[in-house]
């Protein structure tokens, strides 16, 4: 009975309208020079739909063999091989390899092979023989036969073989010698672009979001974005999508999963609850001794397995092939089977030192007693390593189910929410503790004595985080000290209290620049000097806001010390936090001394110390508002452009000095509004310090337009915001102040009106002694060498141009630092500068 051969496995599958273009993988495949193309990949990831896109873009022959498990007899693939390549030959090529395939007695497969590659030699045009589902073949054979025909092809010929396991051909020998191109999963994915060019063509409107919640379940598996098209999940979040979506789950059983053996039938179940698959886990949820073989011929079938770490063998299902399996286990097993085997899943993962990933399965297996175990021994090591807000979820799926958890745990549950700036929740959840108290009186039981250590100090910890009550904080840790703690766990977690402020008084922990006096903070800052507290990365902060609080009030004796000793913590905890704030505090100290040089020099060092690219910019901030000091506009300018456009531009810092920049420049319309948006912003936040500058700078802009009078009230709103505090220096760091302040006091003495008694004259004339000491009793003392020098000569009379001429500068150079000089010296013009002359 002769032989039937299938016309529709000799000929290249129909692509249909909605396949895109893969230009990326069609320039692979366009460029390449390899004789074979190996396109590996498991089911559904468009092997075949590649080939027969790529057979519409050559002009040249094109054999097309599809494999089926009939084919592994070798005179049947090799007919069926023979009859597609006969038909992409010229007709007498054709007819000659016919006769082959039709010889009579049957010849022998090598010389079959080697006539087969003799009629190839002798045609001189380019064909390509594509050869899909290559899978299918375990005749070793048809192996042994197939390798002859790619040694010897000829340079005209191209193989091109699709399979959803690896093949069992010499490819190794191959890739060394240059002649083989692999495409495999990570070529055939979609990008995000394709997925998106894809539902474009299916015209299905997705919108960011939803896209990016496809292409994220499916990882940009093809098939997957298929059938997702035709699932309805617009209104679903990621756990409906992925478990309504019943058309992935059909094509998984119908394609993958029923074709398998019984045996891996059931180890695929098995260790679907796994997130990661190591043979270790696997053995002991299977009770198997074999998984690590069973997991390398998942991978070597192709059967949705990846690796993750390909040293350590560790591997991953795909995130849907994973989700069916999880549905089919529930099907198969009740639910306590398969509470035991997450218990046995999860406990062999802690016995292998993988403890995040113990405790992951045991929330999600509803173990909750065993992730609390786990939690509570390794929560220290889990928060000082960066875990924050995996604890806070950790917590949160188990209050969700109910599950009393130790009062331990959700003392540092609020710890932890209130260093990720959670402030509410930290409070409410300090309050519900309280509650609870009220009502079982967990905190007098000896075996809750540690949890309420901690609880004080976390209290303590909340309440200067959101309400800035250093007082009430110093009250709860007086009652810790009293219980004399052993040791407390939250002692041993690093905490950053600043997160983004270049000066700490404008923090929480600051009281955001209600600054206390000097007795009141040392009462609480004394308690973490001393015994068990000094070595806390709290005592550096206790150190670095008093230094800032001594600069302010210009009281320069202590300043050093403190000082050293918070860049001593800030280094030991390498808390960019505290070190920033610092380096920007002895840069200001620098340049009370004019040493601008050693200012800037210190904030290079900063740069050099800290990684973060918020913090430096904050560092680049300070550098422009020296180089502003300096009246040296253009570096400052310099400066700021170098500030990456990641930064906060709506910081209070960088807009302040970005307005004392427009200042200088005289666009006073633009730098009075960025002052008036950081004021209004200040009073909303409740930021007392940075509202007292601001309000500073609007009254320097108003005198700068001429308005005087609006400009004084202004002075006087921004003394009354800072005398309760005696702010000094945010007063004398300012060049103009000193000729405000002595028109504010000039008025002062003339008015008897009750607003202006709101600020007291022994204030303002505090602050006038303070700038005049500073200043040696002429405002000419404010002036850098160069400003004196075109001062000089300003007072000889000479001219711009001439002053220019003599100083090698140009004409815009001298009006800048004119305007500066005007500016230090409170006025407004050539004329107002010369009266001010000591000899005049």
């Amino acid at each position: 009975m002769p032989n039937i051969l299938l016309a529709s496995k000799t000929t290249e599958p129909l692509t249909g309208e909605q396949i895109i273009e893969r230009e990326r993988l069609n320039a692979i495949l366009q460029q390449t020079s390899a004789k074979l193309i190996v396109v590996q990949a498991p089911a559904g990831y468009g092997k075949t739909t590649l080939l027969s896109s790529w057979v519409h873009h050559l002009d040249t022959m094109v054999a097309w063999f599809t494999v089926d498990q009939t084919d592994n007899d070798p005179i049947r693939y090799w007919k069926y091989l023979i009859h597609a390549i006969g038909h992409a030959l010229q007709p007498e090529a054709a007819s000659r390899i016919d006769s082959i395939l039709h010889a009579q007695p049957q010849l022998p497969l090598e010389y079959l092979v080697d006539s087969l590659l003799n009629e190839l030699s002798l045609s001189t045009e380019r064909i390509h023989i594509m050869i899909d589902d290559y899978h299918h073949i375990y005749n070793i054979a048809i192996h042994q036969t197939m390798t002859r025909l790619i040694d010897f092809l000829p340079e005209h010929c191209f193989i091109y073989m699709t399979s959803r396991s690896t093949i069992s051909l010499p490819v190794a020998k191959w890739r060394l010698n240059h002649c083989l191109l692999e495409i495999g999963v990570e070529h055939l994915l979609f990008t995000y672009e394709e997925a998106k060019e894809f539902y474009k063509k299916l015209n299905k409107q997705l919108n960011e979001k939803e896209l990016q919640k496809v292409f994220k379940i499916t990882e940009g598996w093809p098939t997957g974005l298929q059938l997702t098209n035709l699932t309805s999940f617009h209104s679903m979040d990621e756990k409906q999508f992925k478990e309504s979506n019943s058309y992935v789950a059909h094509y998984f059983m119908r394609e993958v999963f029923s074709k398998l053996a019984p045996q891996l039938q059931t180890f695929l179940l098995y260790t679907s609850l796994l997130d990661q698959l190591t043979s270790e886990t696997c053995n002991v949820l299977t009770n198997r001794t074999d998984a690590q073989l069973v997991l390398l011929e998942l991978d070597h079938q192709g059967l949705f397995i990846s690796r993750v770490e390909a040293k350590e063998q560790v591997f991953r299902y795909h995130n849907l092939f994973r989700e069916t399996l999880r549905e089919e286990l529930s099907k198969r097993f009740t639910q306590h089977d398969i509470l035991n085997l997450y218990e046995k899943a999860a406990v062999a993962l802690y016995n292998n030192g993988n403890f995040l990933s113990a405790i992951e399965l045991a929330l999600n297996g509803k173990v909750f007693m065993y992730a609390e175990q786990w939690i509570q021994e390794h929560l220290v090591t889990f928060l000082s390593c960066g875990h924050s807000t995996s604890y806070i979820n950790w917590i949160n799926t188990l209050l969700a189910n109910g599950y009393e958890v130790h009062p331990e745990l959700m003392v540092m549950y609020a710890y932890t929410l209130a260093a990720l700036h959670n402030l509410e929740n930290a409070y409410q959840t300090i309050l519900e503790l309280e509650q609870k108290h009220r009502t079982n009186q967990w905190m007098n039981k000896n075996t809750y004595a540690s949890a309420v250590d901690d609880f004080l100090g976390v209290k303590a910890y909340v309440f200067v985080m959101k309400n800035g009550d250093l007082s009430q904080a110093a009250e709860y840790i007086r009652q810790r000290l009293e219980r004399n703690p052993i040791g407390s766990k939250w002692d041993a977690i690093f905490i950053q209290y600043n997160q983004t402020e270049p000066m700490l008084f404008r923090t929480n922990i600051g009281s955001r620049g209600k600054l206390l006096s000097d007795e009141q903070a040392m009462s609480f800052f004394a308690k973490f000097r001393t015994g068990e507290f000094k070595n806390l990365s709290m005592t550096g902060y206790s150190y670095g806001m008093r230094a800032e609080k001594l600069y302010e009030w210009n009281h320069f004796d202590e300043l050093s010390i403190e000082l050293e000793e918070a860049l001593r913590s800030g280094h030991q905890f390498q808390d960019p936090g505290l070190l920033v704030p610092m380096y920007i505090l002895k840069s200001k100290i620098a340049a009370l001394e004019e040493q601008y040089i050693v200012a800037q020099s210190i904030l290079d060092h900063a740069i050099e110390t800290i990684n973060e690219r918020h913090w430096i910019d904050s560092i680049r901030v300070m550098k422009a508002l020296l180089f502003l000091r300096e009246s040296n506009v253009v570096q400052a300018e310099q400066e700021l452009a170098k500030i990456k456009e990641n930064m906060d531009k709506n910081s209070p810092f960088y807009l302040l000095v970005k307005a004392r920049y427009l200042l200088m420049k005289e666009h006073l319309l633009e730098a009075q509004q960025l002052i008036v948006q950081v004021q209004l912003q200040a009073q909303q936040q409740g930021q007392l310090s940075t509202c007292i500058e601001a309000t500073i700078l609007l009254a320097i802009c108003l005198a700068e337009q001429g308005q005087a009078d609006k400009s004084l009230m202004t002075l006087h709103q921004a003394l009354k915001l800072a005398e309760p505090y005696q702010y000094i220096r945010t007063f004398m760091d300012e060049p103009q102040t000193y000729a405000l302040l002595k028109k504010y006091a000039a008025i002062r003495q003339q008015s008897y009106e009750k607003e202006w008694r709101e600020v007291s004259m022994s204030y303002v004339e505090h602050l006038l002694k303070c700038v005049q000491k500073h200043k040696q009793i002429s405002p000419l003392a404010s002036l850098t060498t160069r400003e004196q020098e075109i001062f000089s000569l300003l007072l000889e009379g000479a001219s711009n141009k001439e002053i220019a001429e003599q100083l090698f500068l140009s004409e815009g150079t001298v009006r800048v630092y004119l305007s500066g000089i005007y500016s230090k010296l409170g006025v407004k013009n050539r004329a107002q500068a010369i009266l001010l002359n000591p000899q005049a």
